[in-house]
């Protein structure tokens, strides 16, 4: 689970990018941090990133499948 320190540098969302699935080796339009549905392990993964192919498996389980945790915001320049 993501943890963090100081609250007033982030905020609560509900956009729908949140709730794409992302399989290894694809590049998400969002940098930020990616949970692995399955096991619960995360990434940070920057902007034009891939996700990561061979981070880890578990045959058991089943496939590996990120979805977003947290967003990374660029502020407009």
């Amino acid at each position: 689970m993501a943890k963090y320190k100081y609250q007033q540098h982030l905020v609560s969302s509900n956009v729908p990018a949140f709730d794409k699935e992302w399989q290894p080796g694809q590049v998400p339009l969002n940098s930020g941090i990616y949970r692995c549905k399955t096991c619960g392990d995360e990434v940070a993964v920057g902007k034009g990133q891939a996700l990561p192919r061979d981070h880890h498996t578990h045959p058991v389980l089943g496939p590996v499948s990120w979805m977003m945790l947290v967003f990374a915001q660029e502020h407009p320049k």
